[in-house]
């Protein structure tokens, strides 16, 4: 029997805590994502279930999520810092719910819109357009600076969308404009949230606090634009969906809103435990495997254009995340000469400051918004907002 000295159990034990403790959630992030995709796509798709009131549904997923947060927050309000919301004046909450709440309601209702008449696959594609508009809406509210690199990449991506419209064999017009509406929608929504949250004082201390404080806006704002646009109460009823009653609708809206709460909290283990290199490859490889389902799953057709195209976004929003991280080292060095030389710290000030800088790294690399500008409470809305619905 060969025996394992002491430094290669050590030295295993250090590799499994470093890299592989945060398996298990990611592989559930990849898998419930799969799973909430492949769900929205059949039951909102053309070609499978097709309900008909897809913007309902979606409120009803809200619904579940906000039913979720405020158990939640009950439960342990001290330890989610629920008493922030509590306190909140309603003018306070009103400025803030309401405006993120009903941009939220739009990027997710044209997305599940969307999925109505296009393939999962050309839709995964297309919304990996986003950070062009996030950077885009940075720039418009004088949040982000455009650079060379910057442009370049969004070149990159443009490039690639391009190949991937050209190459799609299914194509539906009204399906790709809901689909690249719900990415405008989707880069004014962070930029959004990024100026309401900033100027909280205190700031929200959980992802299930900002769950609860968004999660009303979301569901009325969802749910009077499915009154006005999809008039549930004539389709719901109508003779080809007989079959399809309130309680099949809440029992699908449950499945659904279940399935994000889920995700969620596969996310918010990993952004809080991962590194943003792994980050960023999991959520590449999250959007394959969506990628993967909709080919496998519901037969969605690729070819060498559409192929070559989604491997150039891919790897511009990689080139993305690697332009905003060579910026962040460049601000930080500036700053280093900034500092007077009299000015000095000790060694556990240090340390608070190298954990703060990795902690601003991790959340600049999971939202794709600029160092400079982002604070904690964006890496809690991107956990909520990621495939929220």
């Amino acid at each position: 029997m060969v025996s394992r000295s002491p430094q290669f159990s050590d030295a295993v034990e250090q590799f499994y805590s470093e890299h592989c403790i945060y398996l298990p959630a990611m592989l559930g992030w990849f898998f419930f994502s799969a799973i909430l995709s492949s769900y929205n796509k059949y039951v909102f798709g053309a070609g499978q279930m097709h309900f008909p009131c897809p913007l309902l549904l979606t409120s009803v997923h809200f619904s579940i999520q906000w039913l979720f947060s405020h158990v939640a927050c009950a439960c342990f309000p001290e330890k989610l810092g629920a008493e922030r919301i509590d306190n909140m004046s309603w003018k306070e909450w009103a400025s803030i719910s309401a405006p993120c709440g009903l941009v939220t309601a739009l990027d997710i209702g044209c997305s599940n819109l969307a999925l109505v008449s296009i393939t999962l696959t050309f839709y995964t594609m297309v919304k990996s357009s986003t950070p062009i508009f996030v950077l885009f809406w940075a720039y418009l509210f004088k949040i982000e600076r455009i650079t060379w690199p910057l442009i370049g990449v969004i070149l990159i991506i443009a490039l690639g969308e391009f190949l991937t419209v050209l190459g799609e064999v299914n194509f539906v017009f009204r399906g790709f404009a809901l689909c690249v509406l719900a990415s405008v929608l989707s880069g004014a929504r962070w930029t959004l949230v990024q100026l309401k949250l900033q100027k909280m004082d205190p700031p929200l201390d959980s992802t299930i606090v900002t769950m609860k404080l968004l999660s009303p806006s979301m569901f009325w704002s969802m749910l009077i634009l499915s009154m006005v646009i999809e008039r549930p109460w004539i389709k719901l009823f109508e003779e080809q969906y007989g079959n399809i009653q309130l309680g099949t609708t809440f029992l699908l809206g449950v499945i659904g809103g279940s399935l994000a709460i889920t995700m969620i909290i596969c996310e918010l283990f990993l952004i809080l435990r991962a590194s943003a290199i792994v980050l960023m490859i999991g959520g590449v490889i999250k959007e394959l495997t969506t990628i993967i389902v909709g080919v496998s799953l519901f037969g969605d057709s690729l070819n060498i254009t559409n192929t070559v195209g989604v491997c150039v976004v891919f790897s511009g929003v990689a080139l993305y995340k690697v332009a905003f991280h060579l910026e962040k080292k460049k601000r930080n060095e500036s700053d280093m000469e900034a500092v007077p030389a009299t000015e000095e710290f000790d060694e556990d000030e240090d340390a608070i400051l190298d954990d703060l800088d990795e902690d601003v790294e991790l959340i600049q690399e999971a939202i794709g918004i600029s160092e400079e500008h982002v604070s904690k409470n964006d890496l809690e809305l991107k956990i909520e907002g990621h495939h929220i619905s």
